[in-house]
Protein backbone atom coordinates (compact mmCIF):
# COMPACT_ATOMS: atom_id res chain seq x y z
CA UNK A 1 0.00 0.00 0.00
CA UNK A 2 1.50 3.33 -1.01
CA UNK A 3 1.57 6.23 0.62
CA UNK A 4 0.88 9.56 -0.58
CA UNK A 5 2.36 12.42 1.47
CA UNK A 6 1.30 16.19 1.95
CA UNK A 7 4.65 16.75 -0.12
CA UNK A 8 3.20 15.02 -3.37
CA UNK A 9 -0.15 16.53 -3.11
CA UNK A 10 1.21 20.18 -3.04
CA UNK A 11 3.91 19.30 -5.44
CA UNK A 12 1.12 18.56 -7.80
CA UNK A 13 -1.03 21.26 -7.05
CA UNK A 14 1.47 23.95 -7.57
CA UNK A 15 2.66 22.45 -10.82
CA UNK A 16 -1.24 22.71 -11.91
CA UNK A 17 -1.08 26.54 -10.92
CA UNK A 18 1.94 27.22 -13.28
CA UNK A 19 0.47 25.20 -16.02
CA UNK A 20 -2.81 27.22 -16.21
CA UNK A 21 -0.52 30.65 -15.42
CA UNK A 22 1.18 29.98 -18.17
CA UNK A 23 -1.67 29.68 -20.52
CA UNK A 24 -3.22 32.45 -19.30
CA UNK A 25 0.34 34.34 -19.86
CA UNK A 26 0.01 32.81 -23.52
CA UNK A 27 -2.89 34.20 -24.30
CA UNK A 28 -2.24 37.16 -22.61
CA UNK A 29 0.74 38.11 -24.61
CA UNK A 30 -0.91 36.25 -28.16
CA UNK A 31 -3.41 39.22 -27.50
CA UNK A 32 -1.51 41.91 -27.26
CA UNK A 33 0.46 41.01 -29.49
CA UNK A 34 -2.50 40.64 -31.91
CA UNK A 35 -4.15 43.97 -30.62
CA UNK A 36 -1.13 45.90 -31.43
CA UNK A 37 -2.15 45.39 -35.00
CA UNK A 38 -5.93 45.28 -35.00
CA UNK A 39 -8.25 47.32 -32.93
CA UNK A 40 -9.51 46.11 -29.25
CA UNK A 41 -13.48 44.91 -29.00
CA UNK A 42 -16.10 47.26 -28.31
CA UNK A 43 -13.99 50.09 -30.61
CA UNK A 44 -16.10 52.71 -32.50
CA UNK A 45 -15.45 55.42 -34.47
CA UNK A 46 -17.94 57.99 -35.24
CA UNK A 47 -20.25 55.89 -33.62
CA UNK A 48 -19.64 52.91 -36.06
CA UNK A 49 -18.54 49.60 -34.72
CA UNK A 50 -15.22 48.51 -35.88
CA UNK A 51 -13.86 46.18 -32.91
CA UNK A 52 -11.09 43.45 -34.38
CA UNK A 53 -10.42 45.85 -37.59
CA UNK A 54 -7.00 45.93 -38.96
CA UNK A 55 -6.08 49.50 -37.21
CA UNK A 56 -4.11 50.93 -40.08
CA UNK A 57 -7.36 50.31 -42.51
CA UNK A 58 -9.71 51.99 -40.02
CA UNK A 59 -9.00 55.00 -40.59
CA UNK A 60 -8.57 55.28 -43.71
CA UNK A 61 -11.38 53.15 -45.00
CA UNK A 62 -13.76 56.07 -43.39
CA UNK A 63 -13.55 57.82 -46.27
CA UNK A 64 -14.16 55.50 -49.03
CA UNK A 65 -17.34 54.59 -51.18
CA UNK A 66 -19.60 52.52 -48.91
CA UNK A 67 -23.47 50.97 -49.56
CA UNK A 68 -26.28 52.42 -47.51
CA UNK A 69 -29.26 49.87 -46.95
CA UNK A 70 -32.63 50.71 -46.03
CA UNK A 71 -34.94 48.03 -44.51
CA UNK A 72 -38.34 49.29 -43.90
CA UNK A 73 -41.33 46.88 -42.58
CA UNK A 74 -43.46 46.23 -44.95
CA UNK A 75 -41.19 44.11 -47.45
CA UNK A 76 -40.20 48.05 -48.61
CA UNK A 77 -35.95 48.34 -48.80
CA UNK A 78 -33.67 50.64 -50.36
CA UNK A 79 -30.44 50.52 -51.16
CA UNK A 80 -27.97 53.01 -52.66
CA UNK A 81 -23.95 53.46 -52.77
CA UNK A 82 -22.56 56.63 -51.12
CA UNK A 83 -20.89 57.86 -54.27
CA UNK A 84 -24.56 58.28 -55.39
CA UNK A 85 -24.87 61.26 -52.96
CA UNK A 86 -21.39 62.78 -54.39
CA UNK A 87 -19.74 61.45 -50.71
CA UNK A 88 -16.44 62.88 -50.05
CA UNK A 89 -14.57 62.39 -46.78
CA UNK A 90 -10.86 64.15 -45.82
CA UNK A 91 -8.98 61.94 -43.28
CA UNK A 92 -8.14 64.78 -40.02
CA UNK A 93 -4.82 65.48 -39.76
CA UNK A 94 -2.72 63.40 -37.20
CA UNK A 95 -6.00 61.07 -36.64
CA UNK A 96 -5.00 58.00 -35.51
CA UNK A 97 -5.94 54.97 -33.02
CA UNK A 98 -4.20 55.02 -29.69
CA UNK A 99 -4.99 52.19 -27.96
CA UNK A 100 -2.98 50.27 -25.32
CA UNK A 101 -3.16 46.42 -27.00
CA UNK A 102 -1.76 45.39 -22.92
CA UNK A 103 -5.14 46.76 -21.73
CA UNK A 104 -7.33 44.38 -24.06
CA UNK A 105 -8.94 42.02 -21.89
CA UNK A 106 -11.28 44.38 -20.11
CA UNK A 107 -11.94 46.02 -23.81
CA UNK A 108 -14.26 43.18 -23.81
CA UNK A 109 -16.33 44.97 -21.19
CA UNK A 110 -15.49 47.87 -21.87
CA UNK A 111 -16.29 50.91 -24.78
CA UNK A 112 -14.33 53.37 -26.52
CA UNK A 113 -15.34 55.73 -29.07
CA UNK A 114 -13.08 58.11 -31.28
CA UNK A 115 -14.79 61.06 -32.97
CA UNK A 116 -12.81 62.26 -35.99
CA UNK A 117 -13.84 65.32 -37.98
CA UNK A 118 -13.85 64.31 -41.33
CA UNK A 119 -15.05 66.90 -43.12
CA UNK A 120 -17.67 64.65 -44.51
CA UNK A 121 -19.93 66.47 -47.73
CA UNK A 122 -22.58 64.85 -49.97
CA UNK A 123 -25.00 66.19 -52.49
CA UNK A 124 -28.49 66.59 -49.99
CA UNK A 125 -30.57 67.50 -53.02
CA UNK A 126 -29.05 63.32 -54.88
CA UNK A 127 -30.49 62.49 -51.55
CA UNK A 128 -33.60 63.70 -51.86
CA UNK A 129 -34.30 62.43 -55.12
CA UNK A 130 -33.51 59.05 -54.21
CA UNK A 131 -35.19 58.73 -51.19
CA UNK A 132 -38.29 60.46 -53.25
CA UNK A 133 -38.14 58.08 -55.78
CA UNK A 134 -37.30 55.03 -53.50
CA UNK A 135 -40.36 52.31 -52.95
CA UNK A 136 -41.48 54.08 -49.60
CA UNK A 137 -42.34 56.92 -51.48
CA UNK A 138 -44.57 55.04 -53.76
CA UNK A 139 -48.01 53.17 -53.42
CA UNK A 140 -48.38 54.96 -50.32
CA UNK A 141 -51.61 54.14 -47.99
CA UNK A 142 -52.40 57.28 -45.59
CA UNK A 143 -53.19 56.11 -41.93
CA UNK A 144 -56.69 56.85 -40.76
CA UNK A 145 -58.24 57.32 -37.47
CA UNK A 146 -61.31 54.72 -36.70
CA UNK A 147 -64.45 57.07 -36.75
CA UNK A 148 -68.18 57.47 -36.40
CA UNK A 149 -70.35 56.23 -39.60
CA UNK A 150 -74.10 56.98 -40.13
CA UNK A 151 -75.20 54.05 -42.17
CA UNK A 152 -78.51 55.68 -42.70
CA UNK A 153 -80.32 54.41 -39.66
CA UNK A 154 -77.67 54.37 -36.81
CA UNK A 155 -74.13 54.97 -36.02
CA UNK A 156 -71.16 51.74 -36.60
CA UNK A 157 -67.51 52.48 -36.11
CA UNK A 158 -65.36 52.29 -38.73
CA UNK A 159 -62.59 50.43 -38.06
CA UNK A 160 -58.55 52.55 -38.29
CA UNK A 161 -56.68 51.96 -41.38
CA UNK A 162 -52.91 51.45 -40.54
CA UNK A 163 -51.18 52.81 -43.68
CA UNK A 164 -47.88 52.84 -44.73
CA UNK A 165 -46.84 56.42 -45.05
CA UNK A 166 -43.34 56.65 -44.24
CA UNK A 167 -42.46 60.13 -41.75
CA UNK A 168 -40.11 61.20 -44.55
CA UNK A 169 -37.96 63.78 -42.60
CA UNK A 170 -37.38 61.06 -40.08
CA UNK A 171 -35.78 58.82 -42.17
CA UNK A 172 -33.92 61.74 -44.10
CA UNK A 173 -32.49 62.29 -41.22
CA UNK A 174 -31.53 58.86 -40.47
CA UNK A 175 -29.88 58.77 -43.53
CA UNK A 176 -28.04 61.93 -43.40
CA UNK A 177 -26.74 60.53 -40.27
CA UNK A 178 -25.71 56.92 -41.97
CA UNK A 179 -23.90 59.07 -44.41
CA UNK A 180 -21.89 60.75 -41.86
CA UNK A 181 -21.38 58.08 -38.93
CA UNK A 182 -21.33 55.26 -42.03
CA UNK A 183 -23.31 53.29 -39.79
CA UNK A 184 -24.77 52.03 -43.47
CA UNK A 185 -27.89 49.74 -42.46
CA UNK A 186 -30.65 51.26 -40.91
CA UNK A 187 -33.64 48.86 -39.68
CA UNK A 188 -36.98 51.15 -39.80
CA UNK A 189 -39.20 50.48 -36.65
CA UNK A 190 -42.42 52.15 -35.96
CA UNK A 191 -41.05 55.48 -34.91
CA UNK A 192 -41.06 56.16 -38.73
CA UNK A 193 -43.95 55.81 -40.25
CA UNK A 194 -47.33 57.75 -39.59
CA UNK A 195 -49.86 55.80 -37.64
CA UNK A 196 -53.50 56.44 -36.56
CA UNK A 197 -54.31 57.87 -33.26
CA UNK A 198 -57.53 56.48 -32.52
CA UNK A 199 -58.47 52.71 -33.43
CA UNK A 200 -61.63 51.19 -33.13
CA UNK A 201 -60.96 49.31 -29.25
CA UNK A 202 -60.83 53.06 -27.74
CA UNK A 203 -62.95 53.10 -24.60
CA UNK A 204 -63.55 56.80 -25.61
CA UNK A 205 -64.53 55.54 -29.23
CA UNK A 206 -67.45 53.54 -27.78
CA UNK A 207 -68.55 55.76 -25.50
CA UNK A 208 -69.05 58.54 -28.35
CA UNK A 209 -71.10 55.13 -30.22
CA UNK A 210 -73.55 55.40 -27.83
CA UNK A 211 -73.77 58.65 -27.06
CA UNK A 212 -73.81 59.72 -30.79
CA UNK A 213 -76.92 57.00 -31.42
CA UNK A 214 -79.14 58.65 -28.52
CA UNK A 215 -77.95 62.58 -30.05
CA UNK A 216 -79.96 61.30 -32.97
CA UNK A 217 -83.19 62.29 -31.49
CA UNK A 218 -82.39 65.83 -30.98
CA UNK A 219 -83.54 68.30 -32.63
CA UNK A 220 -82.29 72.16 -33.34
CA UNK A 221 -85.20 74.59 -34.73
CA UNK A 222 -84.32 77.98 -35.91
CA UNK A 223 -86.95 80.64 -34.96
CA UNK A 224 -87.15 82.46 -38.11
CA UNK A 225 -90.54 83.48 -39.32
CA UNK A 226 -91.56 82.48 -42.76
CA UNK A 227 -88.97 79.61 -42.76
CA UNK A 228 -89.05 75.98 -41.87
CA UNK A 229 -85.12 75.66 -40.86
CA UNK A 230 -83.91 72.38 -38.65
CA UNK A 231 -80.97 70.44 -37.78
CA UNK A 232 -81.93 66.75 -37.22
CA UNK A 233 -82.09 63.48 -38.93
CA UNK A 234 -79.76 62.84 -41.11
CA UNK A 235 -78.45 66.45 -41.25
CA UNK A 236 -77.77 66.23 -37.79
CA UNK A 237 -76.13 63.13 -38.23
CA UNK A 238 -73.61 64.34 -40.91
CA UNK A 239 -72.47 66.90 -38.51
CA UNK A 240 -72.04 64.46 -35.77
CA UNK A 241 -68.12 63.49 -35.24
CA UNK A 242 -65.49 62.61 -32.71
CA UNK A 243 -62.81 64.87 -32.08
CA UNK A 244 -60.30 64.93 -29.30
CA UNK A 245 -61.65 62.23 -27.25
CA UNK A 246 -65.40 63.35 -27.36
CA UNK A 247 -68.37 63.56 -28.65
CA UNK A 248 -69.19 66.83 -30.78
CA UNK A 249 -70.47 68.70 -34.09
CA UNK A 250 -67.72 69.26 -37.34
CA UNK A 251 -67.58 72.99 -37.17
CA UNK A 252 -66.91 73.60 -40.41
CA UNK A 253 -70.08 71.15 -41.32
CA UNK A 254 -72.27 73.41 -38.98
CA UNK A 255 -70.86 76.35 -40.01
CA UNK A 256 -71.61 75.68 -43.80
CA UNK A 257 -75.35 74.88 -42.78
CA UNK A 258 -75.63 78.05 -40.85
CA UNK A 259 -74.28 80.03 -43.72
CA UNK A 260 -76.90 78.31 -45.97
CA UNK A 261 -79.28 79.49 -43.98
CA UNK A 262 -78.06 82.96 -43.59
CA UNK A 263 -78.00 83.11 -47.26
CA UNK A 264 -81.33 81.91 -47.56
CA UNK A 265 -83.19 84.17 -44.57
CA UNK A 266 -80.97 87.23 -44.76
CA UNK A 267 -82.42 90.59 -46.28
CA UNK A 268 -79.95 92.70 -45.73
CA UNK A 269 -77.87 93.96 -48.65
CA UNK A 270 -80.99 92.30 -51.22
CA UNK A 271 -83.12 93.97 -53.64
CA UNK A 272 -86.54 94.34 -52.99
CA UNK A 273 -90.22 94.27 -54.84
CA UNK A 274 -92.10 97.23 -53.75
CA UNK A 275 -95.91 98.74 -53.65
CA UNK A 276 -95.24 102.17 -54.68
CA UNK A 277 -98.10 104.71 -54.07
CA UNK A 278 -100.01 105.24 -57.42
CA UNK A 279 -97.26 103.34 -59.20
CA UNK A 280 -97.80 99.57 -58.51
CA UNK A 281 -95.01 97.26 -57.81
CA UNK A 282 -90.90 98.05 -58.45
CA UNK A 283 -87.85 97.17 -57.35
CA UNK A 284 -85.85 98.78 -55.05
CA UNK A 285 -82.18 99.10 -54.29
CA UNK A 286 -80.75 97.56 -50.83
CA UNK A 287 -79.69 100.04 -48.46
CA UNK A 288 -79.20 99.68 -44.27
CA UNK A 289 -82.06 97.70 -43.46
CA UNK A 290 -82.48 94.33 -42.88
CA UNK A 291 -82.01 91.31 -41.33
CA UNK A 292 -78.34 90.10 -41.01
CA UNK A 293 -77.57 86.56 -39.45
CA UNK A 294 -74.73 86.65 -37.31
CA UNK A 295 -73.32 83.39 -38.50
CA UNK A 296 -70.56 82.83 -35.99
CA UNK A 297 -72.83 83.47 -32.86
CA UNK A 298 -75.42 81.17 -34.15
CA UNK A 299 -73.05 78.69 -34.63
CA UNK A 300 -71.79 78.84 -31.39
CA UNK A 301 -75.32 78.92 -29.90
CA UNK A 302 -75.88 75.30 -31.61
CA UNK A 303 -72.87 74.17 -30.20
CA UNK A 304 -73.44 74.90 -26.74
CA UNK A 305 -77.01 73.58 -26.98
CA UNK A 306 -75.50 70.24 -28.50
CA UNK A 307 -72.71 70.04 -25.81
CA UNK A 308 -75.94 69.46 -23.06
CA UNK A 309 -77.33 66.86 -25.45
CA UNK A 310 -80.31 68.97 -25.82
CA UNK A 311 -83.47 69.85 -28.17
CA UNK A 312 -83.81 73.80 -28.62
CA UNK A 313 -85.01 76.12 -30.45
CA UNK A 314 -82.77 78.60 -31.99
CA UNK A 315 -82.65 81.91 -31.53
CA UNK A 316 -80.97 83.54 -34.36
CA UNK A 317 -78.09 86.37 -33.59
CA UNK A 318 -78.17 88.95 -36.00
CA UNK A 319 -75.69 91.52 -37.05
CA UNK A 320 -78.15 94.05 -38.46
CA UNK A 321 -82.32 93.88 -37.38
CA UNK A 322 -85.11 94.87 -39.52
CA UNK A 323 -88.54 96.12 -37.52
CA UNK A 324 -90.65 92.83 -38.80
CA UNK A 325 -89.78 90.12 -40.11
CA UNK A 326 -93.18 88.88 -41.48
CA UNK A 327 -94.63 84.92 -42.47
CA UNK A 328 -93.46 85.00 -45.70
CA UNK A 329 -89.85 86.00 -44.53
CA UNK A 330 -89.68 89.10 -46.14
CA UNK A 331 -88.93 92.35 -44.34
CA UNK A 332 -90.94 95.37 -45.77
CA UNK A 333 -94.86 94.73 -45.47
CA UNK A 334 -97.47 97.88 -44.81
CA UNK A 335 -95.07 99.70 -42.05
CA UNK A 336 -92.45 101.76 -43.77
CA UNK A 337 -91.54 105.21 -44.77
CA UNK A 338 -91.84 105.78 -48.83
CA UNK A 339 -89.87 108.19 -50.78
CA UNK A 340 -89.81 109.24 -54.34
CA UNK A 341 -86.97 111.15 -55.32
CA UNK A 342 -88.60 111.75 -58.94
CA UNK A 343 -92.21 113.07 -57.12
CA UNK A 344 -90.25 114.90 -54.43
CA UNK A 345 -92.75 113.65 -52.09
CA UNK A 346 -92.84 111.30 -49.01
CA UNK A 347 -95.63 108.57 -47.39
CA UNK A 348 -95.32 107.30 -43.93
CA UNK A 349 -97.42 104.28 -43.32
CA UNK A 350 -98.32 102.29 -40.41
CA UNK A 351 -99.93 98.78 -40.60
CA UNK A 352 -101.29 99.85 -44.07
CA UNK A 353 -102.64 103.10 -42.96
CA UNK A 354 -101.26 106.43 -44.23
CA UNK A 355 -100.41 108.54 -41.32
CA UNK A 356 -97.71 111.16 -43.60
CA UNK A 357 -98.09 112.52 -46.93
CA UNK A 358 -95.72 115.49 -47.56
CA UNK A 359 -93.82 117.07 -50.21
CA UNK A 360 -90.25 117.41 -49.44
CA UNK A 361 -86.71 119.03 -50.79
CA UNK A 362 -83.90 116.44 -51.34
CA UNK A 363 -80.40 116.90 -52.21
CA UNK A 364 -79.40 119.83 -55.56
CA UNK A 365 -79.27 118.07 -58.26
CA UNK A 366 -77.15 120.96 -59.97
CA UNK A 367 -74.55 120.71 -57.51
CA UNK A 368 -74.33 116.50 -57.86
CA UNK A 369 -75.11 116.52 -53.96
CA UNK A 370 -78.32 113.88 -54.95
CA UNK A 371 -79.84 111.87 -52.08
CA UNK A 372 -79.09 108.31 -52.43
CA UNK A 373 -81.60 105.75 -53.22
CA UNK A 374 -82.10 102.14 -51.41
CA UNK A 375 -83.78 100.72 -48.57
CA UNK A 376 -82.68 102.68 -45.05
CA UNK A 377 -83.51 102.56 -41.81
CA UNK A 378 -84.72 105.21 -39.13
CA UNK A 379 -81.78 104.75 -37.15
CA UNK A 380 -82.23 107.23 -34.55
CA UNK A 381 -84.68 110.15 -33.39
CA UNK A 382 -82.36 112.82 -31.82
CA UNK A 383 -84.09 116.42 -30.95
CA UNK A 384 -82.34 119.99 -31.48
CA UNK A 385 -79.33 118.65 -33.41
CA UNK A 386 -76.83 120.51 -35.48
CA UNK A 387 -75.52 119.63 -38.79
CA UNK A 388 -72.10 120.44 -40.00
CA UNK A 389 -70.09 119.94 -43.42
CA UNK A 390 -69.15 121.68 -46.45
CA UNK A 391 -71.31 124.17 -48.43
CA UNK A 392 -71.40 124.07 -52.20
CA UNK A 393 -69.02 126.92 -52.37
CA UNK A 394 -66.48 125.05 -49.75
CA UNK A 395 -66.97 126.93 -46.41
CA UNK A 396 -68.30 125.02 -43.60
CA UNK A 397 -72.38 124.91 -42.52
CA UNK A 398 -73.56 124.63 -38.98
CA UNK A 399 -77.42 124.24 -39.20
CA UNK A 400 -79.47 123.66 -36.19
CA UNK A 401 -82.65 121.61 -36.18
CA UNK A 402 -85.26 120.55 -33.55
CA UNK A 403 -86.08 116.99 -35.74
CA UNK A 404 -83.16 114.53 -36.74
CA UNK A 405 -83.92 110.96 -38.07
CA UNK A 406 -81.02 109.67 -40.10
CA UNK A 407 -81.62 106.98 -42.25
CA UNK A 408 -78.21 105.61 -43.81
CA UNK A 409 -74.43 105.42 -43.30
CA UNK A 410 -74.45 108.16 -46.00
CA UNK A 411 -75.10 111.38 -43.34
CA UNK A 412 -78.85 111.37 -44.77
CA UNK A 413 -81.36 111.91 -42.85
CA UNK A 414 -84.87 113.21 -42.74
CA UNK A 415 -85.23 116.62 -41.39
CA UNK A 416 -87.10 119.98 -40.49
CA UNK A 417 -86.54 122.70 -42.68
CA UNK A 418 -87.85 125.94 -41.22
CA UNK A 419 -86.12 128.47 -43.57
CA UNK A 420 -88.06 127.06 -46.57
CA UNK A 421 -91.44 128.65 -47.49
CA UNK A 422 -91.99 125.80 -50.08
CA UNK A 423 -91.56 122.06 -50.89
CA UNK A 424 -91.78 119.53 -53.34
CA UNK A 425 -91.84 120.30 -57.25
CA UNK A 426 -88.18 120.99 -59.05
CA UNK A 427 -87.02 122.96 -55.90
CA UNK A 428 -84.37 120.11 -55.44
CA UNK A 429 -82.47 120.78 -59.02
CA UNK A 430 -81.00 124.36 -58.09
CA UNK A 431 -82.07 124.86 -54.41
CA UNK A 432 -81.69 121.18 -52.96
CA UNK A 433 -80.19 120.29 -50.04
CA UNK A 434 -76.93 118.66 -49.01
CA UNK A 435 -78.17 115.44 -49.19
CA UNK A 436 -80.88 115.43 -46.90
CA UNK A 437 -84.56 114.86 -47.02
CA UNK A 438 -86.19 118.44 -45.73
CA UNK A 439 -89.82 118.54 -44.14
CA UNK A 440 -91.98 121.43 -43.69
CA UNK A 441 -91.24 121.73 -39.71
CA UNK A 442 -95.18 120.03 -38.92
CA UNK A 443 -94.55 117.48 -40.92
CA UNK A 444 -91.28 116.93 -39.59
CA UNK A 445 -92.58 117.01 -35.73
CA UNK A 446 -95.43 114.59 -36.88
CA UNK A 447 -93.22 112.06 -38.38
CA UNK A 448 -90.54 112.33 -35.19
CA UNK A 449 -93.58 111.39 -32.59
CA UNK A 450 -95.12 108.59 -34.57
CA UNK A 451 -92.14 106.25 -36.20
CA UNK A 452 -90.31 103.81 -34.73
CA UNK A 453 -86.42 102.91 -34.73
CA UNK A 454 -85.62 100.79 -37.59
CA UNK A 455 -88.93 101.61 -39.53
CA UNK A 456 -87.82 100.57 -43.05
CA UNK A 457 -86.92 103.80 -45.31
CA UNK A 458 -88.05 102.93 -49.20
CA UNK A 459 -86.28 105.90 -51.08
CA UNK A 460 -86.47 105.37 -54.86
CA UNK A 461 -86.83 107.12 -58.09
CA UNK A 462 -89.56 106.82 -60.62
CA UNK A 463 -89.42 108.74 -63.49
CA UNK A 464 -86.13 109.89 -62.87
CA UNK A 465 -82.22 108.30 -62.94
CA UNK A 466 -79.65 110.56 -61.44
CA UNK A 467 -79.24 109.61 -57.57
CA UNK A 468 -76.52 106.89 -56.85
CA UNK A 469 -77.15 104.06 -54.67
CA UNK A 470 -77.41 103.89 -50.58
CA UNK A 471 -74.37 102.55 -48.85
CA UNK A 472 -74.74 99.44 -46.69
Amino acid sequence: MRIISNKDTNSKATKRILTIGGIVLGIYIIGTVLFTFITLPNTHVNGKNVSFAPKESVIGDSVGDFDIKIKGLDDKNLSFNSKDVDYKANIPKGASLDQNPLKWPISFITKEDFEFDYKVNYDEDKLDEILKNSQFMKKVVEPKDAKLEFDGKEFKIKEEVEGNKVKYNKLKKEAISAIKTRNADIDMDESFYERPKVFAKDKNLQKALKDANEALKLSYKFNINGFDKKIEGETLADMIEFQNGQLTLDYEKLSGYVAKIAKETNTYGKERKFNATDIGEIVVNPGVYGFKLNEKETAKAILEAFSKRKSKEIEPIYDKVGLNRYENGTDLKDTYVEVDLSRQHMWYYKDGELLISSDIVTGRLSENALTNKGVGSILSKDRNSKLKGKDFDGSDYETPVHYWMPIGWDGEGFHDAYWRSSFGGNIYINNGSHGCLNMPPSQAAKLFELVEINTPVVVYESSTNNSPNMLY
